[in-house]
């Protein structure tokens, strides 16, 4: 299990109604949020302390509300799906993530067959 990887993201609701998507950017393009499952958690337990430690995102504010999987041709993960709402937030994370629009993720979805369609 050790090398086994799962992806993850936040819907965020924000307060006019619209939405944004917590992402990884790389180069110019945009990645899920990705970990390594550690050896002593489940893939959920792993993203969530990532979102807590490396994003520092109060983790009691997010709820999850999708499970599917994300293929490429190199890999395969779990893709977690959580939201919160803006007045949840902290006012900066970590630089290495970022909030983007729908449209950036409706990119990224294309770069994977998704099995099963998020329900978002």
């Amino acid at each position: 299990m050790s090398n086994k990887k799962v992806a993850g993201t936040i819907m965020l609701n924000l307060n006019d109604g619209s939405k944004k998507f917590l992402v990884h950017p790389v180069g110019n393009s945009m990645e899920f949020v990705t970990v390594k499952v550690s050896e002593d958690m489940t893939g959920l337990a792993s993203m969530l302390q990532l979102f807590k430690e490396e994003i520092q995102l109060d983790i009691t504010s997010i709820s999850l509300v999708e499970l599917t999987n994300a293929h490429t041709d190199a890999e395969n993960m779990p893709l977690f799906v959580f939201e919160m709402n803006e007045d949840q937030t902290v006012s900066k994370i970590n630089d290495n993530y970022v909030w983007e629009k729908p449209t950036e993720l409706k990119n990224l979805l294309a770069s994977y067959e998704i099995e099963g369609v998020p329900m978002f």
